[in-house]
């Protein structure tokens, strides 16, 4: 996407937390609920009736541990929306939703790499090419604790700021 951003701000720690919509905070907080004597929790480890209120914001990401590719695994209603087409299947490189692929690779190579949560906060045009305010929290999952092969996002649209 080309379109100039209107309001970006990244953080790579729990201050997002005095900033962000109330729902980015209760899915980070179950997400958080589910890590274990510090470990990385794993797909599983997620029961999606447990979920439901937050699934038609979730993506779920395969990241290749050889090349650390990634392609959409799952792809919830509201994303699909906003983005206008449903990217199930397909390269995330080919397919992102953001300004860049710089951007949107730092977000990944953050979660990936560090194991690390990122809240990404970006006005940008959704399908429509109305500005919209959208609120991203990338977190790590992992089958075997150590290599974060599932990138879990939870991302919500507002207003933008003025």
């Amino acid at each position: 996407m080309t379109k100039p951003k209107k309001f970006y701000n990244r953080g790579f720690d729990e201050s997002f937390l005095q900033r962000c919509d109330d729902r980015i905070a209760a899915f980070y907080q179950m997400w958080k609920s589910k890590c274990k004597d510090d470990r990385t929790p794993s797909r599983s480890d997620f029961d999606p009736i447990d979920m439901v209120r937050f699934l038609p914001g979730i993506t779920l990401v395969d990241v290749d541990k050889e090349t650390q590719n990634l392609t959409y695994r799952l792809v919830g209603t509201n994303e699909v929306a906003v983005r206008g087409k449903d990217p199930t299947g397909d390269s995330v490189k080919e397919h992102f939703h953001a300004t860049t692929w710089e951007d949107t690779w730092q977000n990944y190579n953050h979660t990936i790499n560090n194991q690390g949560i990122v809240f990404d906060d970006l006005d940008m045009p959704n399908s429509n090419g109305i500005i919209v305010g959208d609120e991203t929290i990338f977190l790590p999952l992992s089958s075997d604790g150590e290599y974060v092969n599932i990138v879990m996002l939870y991302s919500i649209q507002r207003e933008p700021s003025e």
